[in-house]
């Protein structure tokens, strides 16, 4: 049975896009992703939307002390960091598994199919980046970020010792050398 070049391309683009989805996920940080002692529920909220866990509520009788309220403190930046990973890896896999639905569907037209290999291949183009720009931005020194890239524009949450102008130069330098992201559509958001 002969394959036409659209199905061999079809084909090489999900088993790439497949790879990056594997790759990205070896390279993450898997002790981050340890169950932790927050609730998670599947309220009705828009992918990506911050959320709080495990933040006392306002004017309640707590009787921690500083010295541990601290240390929830680093524990809740870095819970954010694992949630985030975590959150950005769950919507991109279903965004696949969409595409790769309307890619495989005989009743969806050619139009829709090349609409969503196109996608495909931005989603797989996107992660690879994400990864990258997160890992140097690591080895510079930095002890944890996240990194979204949609619509051409960047945004990093970047866990900081110390706030410099310097700082967001590396940041931002790092982003349009590895995405091509001009520095005006690169935000940085800083956890202390």
């Amino acid at each position: 049975m002969n394959m036409g070049k659209r199905q061999l391309v079809l084909s090489a683009l999900i088993v790439a896009l497949g790879a990056a989805v594997y790759l990205n996920w070896e390279f993450m940080d898997h002790d981050s992703l340890m169950a932790t002692d927050a609730v998670v529920s599947n309220s009705s909220h828009e992918l990506g939307e911050a959320q709080l866990a495990n933040v006392p509520v306002s004017g309640s009788s707590n009787s921690n002390s500083s010295a541990q309220s601290g240390n929830k403190t680093g524990t809740m930046s870095s819970d954010y960091f694992s949630e985030a990973r975590l959150s950005r890896q769950k919507s991109r896999d279903q965004a696949v598994e969409l595409l790769e639905k309307t890619i495989t569907d005989t009743k969806s037209n050619e139009a829709a199919k090349k609409d969503a290999v196109a996608k495909a291949a931005v989603i797989s183009q996107n992660t690879i980046q994400e990864s990258n720009i997160e890992n140097l931005i690591k080895a510079k020194g930095f002890p944890d970020c996240v990194v979204f890239i949609q619509n051409s524009e960047c945004s990093v949450v970047v866990k900081m010792k110390d706030s410099s102008q310097n700082n967001a130069t590396v940041i931002k330098d790092i982003v349009e050398g590895q995405s091509g992201i001009k520095c005006d559509k690169i935000k940085i958001v800083e956890v202390k």
